[in-house]
């Protein structure tokens, strides 16, 4: 088995990512069934599954690396500008759920609504020429952004997590 970013934790890890690629992946398909609604294009569902990610990879770099040796990872690589990176750090590491859930919802509901717009909205004469050809296009577009979206949120939380537990020294 590749560990690539993960290492020797990749085995740790893997239902977690697993589950979120998952779960993402089959919620966006659900989207391009006619009548229903992907669950990711509520706001509410991305921000649990991205404050899940990120309560699982701050608890996983607590219990790895030990309380001290975590925080003091907030404070960069030089001693006497910390007090400059620490706040930095903190606010980076605070906005990651909100940069998981908003992109995930943004790129969610943009796609749906191009769908939608090219599907249902067009004049009726307009849809009548168009009606074979162009929605197999925008929902191979709809699959494409569906496998996209789980794929990015999935990499960008193995990449939260692998540099929460990781025990390289500055």
């Amino acid at each position: 088995m590749r560990r690539g970013n993960l290492g020797h934790d990749a085995e740790r890890y893997f239902p977690l990512i697993a589950g979120v690629f998952s779960y993402i992946l089959f919620s966006n398909l659900l989207g391009l069934l006619p009548g229903f609604a992907p669950p990711t294009s509520n706001i509410n569902t991305n921000i649990g599954m991205a404050l899940s990610v990120f309560l699982i990879y701050n608890l996983s770099g607590l219990i790895r690396q030990g309380p001290i040796k975590y925080i003091k990872h907030f404070g960069g690589p030089v001693w006497w500008i910390a007090w400059l990176i620490f706040p930095i750090e903190i606010i980076g590491h605070l906005a990651r759920p909100a940069s998981l859930s908003i992109r995930l919802y943004g790129n969610m509901v943009g796609d749906h609504t191009v769908l939608d717009i090219f599907m249902n909205q067009l004049p009726a004469a307009t849809a009548k020429v168009l009606a074979f050809g162009i929605p197999v296009i925008f929902l191979a577009l709809g699959l494409f952004v569906s496998l996209v979206q789980a794929f990015v949120f999935s990499l960008l939380s193995i990449i939260y997590i692998s540099q929460a537990v990781a025990h390289e020294e500055h």
